[in-house]
């Protein structure tokens, strides 16, 4: 294996710092081997598990809506079960997507030979970066804040649930919502962090490789410039997307069950989360749309300069001469040829990589939580015009 191919297969972004470290430890993870699904029942079961044992202990597991049992509350089910047991499953299918984008810049031509040293630091210095003990050192801070916060909006709730009781002297946490604040809430906020971390590492390395010189190509069949493979990065947060998506939608669901949400508002809140999505992913790509941009003009330049000296030889061929500013050249020039397929090429040549069979899968696992809560205020044949809207079909 060349050096250049390690460069792709080492992008590992899931693995390096202090909790993957932690969990090789504890033989939770293997070098060859995430294990994605055991890790993720057992989080799951840390998270949500134990506070669903101790409130039917407690006996507030099930009950009334009013009540707020532990299992009819969405925000436990999308954080603590769901949210988090697809951020663990999503680890390796970023990871498995993000290694194949690092490799198709070294296994491919799209580098020429100068741009290889620089692409290959880059790679290194990102990975430093994911090994650095400060991102889940500040993705930790981060979930223990968040926990504190929740500590206090739970001081504040005026009614009865799984979580307390309310006695005259307020609200009282129960051995459930200790745990939840503790463990759970602390775990989730961490592994979103976390995740979003490795987010900033893999955008800062793109910015990184979109300053290299590369043999872009306004011809190339994908119609962009033969850098489309990285517009298809988003494709491999399909499950982070739900997970997130997941707990944007408990808090909506939260606020339908009592009655202080509209069907225009939840609307509303789908239309804005789904440009929060298109942002997060379409900002990374910044840089490779600046130079794609640029590299479009030059094409463009390039071939409108072309198209008049060809077009001029074949004048002079006709008539002899040039009819307009005729520059007295003999009839034997070389044969020049036509770029008008070039222009044509370069014309269509589209700098944004974002493309709808990118947009369409993520806008889709963004809209899926929503959808299973407009559903229960809005008939499916309404339904379904706002969500093509949305999907941009």
């Amino acid at each position: 294996m060349t050096e250049d191919h390690k460069d792709g297969q080492q992008f590992l972004i899931a693995r390096g710092g202090p909790f993957y470290d932690l969990q090789l430890q504890a033989k939770l993870v293997r070098r060859q081997d995430l294990k994605p699904a055991l890790r993720a029942a057992l989080f799951v079961a840390l998270s949500w598990g134990v506070p669903l044992l101790l409130s039917l202990l407690a006996g507030t597991a099930f009950g009334p809506l009013a009540e707020r049992p532990f299992l009819l509350d969405p925000g436990p089910w999308a954080r603590f079960c769901v949210a988090i047991g697809l951020l663990v499953l999503a680890e390796t299918q970023i990871e498995n997507n993000l290694r194949q984008g690092v490799r198709n810049f070294f296994s491919g031509p799209l580098l020429p030979d100068a741009s290889r040293a620089a692409a290959s630091a880059a790679v290194a210095k990102a990975l430093r970066r994911r090994n650095a003990p400060a991102g889940d050192l500040v993705s930790l801070f981060l979930a223990i804040v968040s926990s504190f916060l929740l500590y206090h909006n739970m001081q504040d709730q005026p009614l009865a649930s799984w979580a307390a009781t309310v006695g005259p002297e307020g609200p009282t946490p129960s051995l459930a919502a200790w745990w939840a604040v503790a463990v759970s809430n602390t775990l989730f906020w961490f592994l979103a962090a976390r995740a979003f971390w490795r987010h900033i590492i893999w955008s800062m390395l793109l910015a990184d490789l979109s300053k290299l010189e590369t043999r872009l190509v306004a011809t190339h069949p994908d119609g962009h410039a033969g850098l489309g493979f990285v517009g298809q990065y988003p494709n491999a947060y399909v499950l982070f997307t739900v997970a997130v998506s997941c707990v944007i939608a408990a808090s909506v669901t939260h606020e339908v069950l009592h009655g202080s949400f509209t069907v225009t508002a939840i609307a509303q809140v789908m239309g804005l989360w789904l440009a929060l999505i298109f942002a997060y992913f379409g900002i990374p790509l910044a840089g490779f749309i600046s130079l794609l941009a640029n590299f479009k003009k030059r094409a463009l330049r390039a071939a409108s300069e072309r198209g008049t000296d060809f077009q001029r030889q074949v004048e002079r061929k006709t008539f002899g001469k040039n009819l307009v500013a005729d520059d007295g050249k003999a009839m034997a020039d070389d044969e020049l040829g036509d770029p008008g397929k070039f222009y044509d090429a370069a014309k269509k040549l589209s700098p944004m990589l974002v493309t709808r069979s990118t947009l369409v899968p993520v806008s889709a696992a963004a809209l899926l939580p929503f959808v299973a809560v407009a559903i229960t205020q809005l008939p499916i044949k309404e339904l379904v015009p706002v969500l093509k809207r949305l999907l941009l079909l």
